[in-house]
């Protein structure tokens, strides 16, 4: 059997069991709290499925895994560090936001600071913020599939839009049901690549002792010729310096800890004591996960130091799955990086859903919407959103890494003052919720602008989430302490 066969096997049967999976959440969902927060009931178990699959994303299985082959451990702490900082302040997230009994983060805004504009705004946010991210998820899943299965990138990502689809029609409890068997091929997948990867490579410190002696450029097109020791360099010898580094934390770091895909999975689950466990034990689940990402990057690049078919890092795990460690096994690697690009974009996709249904338009225009015409709409809008994104992704970002980053770091300088900042805060207020916000956004454009007609030359000094950031930090303050917000928490 060749290999394309083999793969088109694996991916059938991925099929037949995701669609028996998904199956369930539409029998289960009757209103709308179900449909986006599974009525808060979510189990330990379903609710660390959820929560590892959703944050595992392309990004992560390719983007991370590609990084690290072309530059080494500075992915790690550009990256993996501040997501890991981030999960960390989400447990005192989790240990305040329950009391809210939330459908939507943007519906905090409104209960805390009486804001019917701020939850607008807010759903706004999330609308375009991942309307632009599920491109990643389309991306990872396109160059995987095509490459893998011999077909068209266009025809690829088709395929995704009908299973994010599918998956996502069906609210939380469809997604939540499949997350649990695609965390199961994540996990699965990335242990088995890594153990393919260590056993060519002759162990760990074999593996280390030549990755350091490396000196060549990862791929033809790449910004940089790797320096000898570069690899095990935490800034990669200057390529990427300190200072680009630890602002990357105001992009990654803080915008995963206010991300509204990871606190709703926080409304999700059935108490507190479920949602600070669900965050704490799904970190050392993906921890695992990335260490196997480092392994399967420093090692791939020892077995391949140079990849000639490829143009961008996104393409290095697919290439080395299918060219340095194919085994018996590659078929199933192959279904946890699919895996890992659905469970997010479903994921990500009901967010959005409810940023436009719940939070702009029963919220403003029409507060009386019984919720059968909300659960109509918001299928609607999934339907809209997920075919927006299709069609962004036929133009995708070069690197699914710093984009994300720069996704994310939109939530830091919008969402993170207002949020915990009202939660933790009791003089918060109001204006400086929305103040702050307002202010934020508009900082990150104009660096983010300046970045691009510079050709991203910023980049290499600064994360523009860093500057968004302490304009929003320093407005919060400022308006907060001016004008003192009246109500208790």
């Amino acid at each position: 059997m060749n290999s394309s066969l083999t793969y088109l096997v694996y991916f059938t049967l991925y099929t037949i069991v995701l669609l028996f999976f998904g199956k369930g959440g539409f029998k289960r969902t009757q209103n709308i709290r179900d449909f986006f927060v599974a009525v808060s009931s979510l189990g330990l178990l379903l609710s660390m499925a959820t929560f590892t699959a959703t944050w595992f994303s392309a990004a992560s299985m390719l983007g991370v895994s590609g990084s690290i082959y072309a530059d080494g451990y500075n992915t790690v702490l550009y990256a993996i560090v501040p997501w890991f900082t981030g999960a960390t302040l989400m447990v005192f997230l989790a240990t305040r936001l329950k009391n809210y009994d939330v459908v939507t983060v943007p519906e905090y805004f409104y209960l805390r600071y009486g804001s019917k504009f701020l939850q607008a705004m807010g759903g706004l946010v999330i609308v375009i913020t991942y309307v632009l991210y599920i491109i990643i998820q389309i991306r990872g899943f396109g160059i995987v599939v095509s490459q893998f299965l011999d077909i068209d990138y266009t025809f690829a990502t088709i395929l995704i839009y009908l299973f994010i689809m599918y998956t996502t029609f069906g609210g939380l409890f469809s997604v939540a049901r499949t997350d649990g068997l695609n965390t199961f091929l994540i996990i699965t997948g990335a242990a088995v690549a890594a153990v393919l990867v260590l056993t060519q490579v002759g162990g760990i410190t074999l593996m280390h002792e030549q990755a350091s002696a490396i000196s060549s450029r990862p791929f033809p097109g790449y910004s940089h010729v790797t320096k000898e020791g570069a690899l095990l360099h935490p800034f990669s010898m200057g390529i990427y310096p300190p200072l680009l580094t630890f602002t990357s934390f105001f992009g990654w770091g803080l915008g995963l800890a206010t991300n509204p895909q990871y606190a709703i999975r926080i409304a999700s689950a059935k108490d507190t004591k479920t949602a600070v466990k669900m965050i704490c034990y799904s970190v050392f689940l993906l921890a695992f996960v990335y260490l196997c990402m480092m392994v399967i990057g420093i090692g791939g690049r020892v077995l391949q130091p140079e990849i000639a078919g490829i143009h961008s890092v996104d393409e290095v795990f697919p290439y080395l799955i299918n060219h340095v460690i194919y085994s018996r096994y590659s078929g199933l690697i192959f279904i946890s990086i699919i895996a890992a690009a659905i469970s997010t974009a479903n994921s990500q996709l009901l967010v959005a859903a409810s940023g436009f249904t719940y939070d702009i338009y029963r919220n403003l225009i029409n507060p009386d919407i019984s919720d059968e015409k909300m659960l109509t709409m918001s299928r609607v809008f999934i339907f809209v959103a997920g075919t927006a994104s299709l069609l962004l992704s036929l133009n995708p970002p070069e690197s699914l890494l710093i984009y994300g980053g720069y996704i994310w770091g939109v939530f830091t300088v919008t969402f993170l003052l207002p949020l915990y900042g009202g939660l933790l805060w009791k003089r918060a207020s109001a204006s400086a919720a929305l103040f702050s916000f307002l202010a934020g956004l508009t900082v990150m454009a104009v660096f983010t602008v300046y970045s691009i007609e510079t050709g991203f030359s910023l980049h290499h000094r600064i994360h523009p989430a860093f500057p968004g950031f302490l304009t929003a930090l320093l407005v919060f303050l400022l308006v907060s302490f001016v004008e003192p917000n009246k109500a208790s928490e």
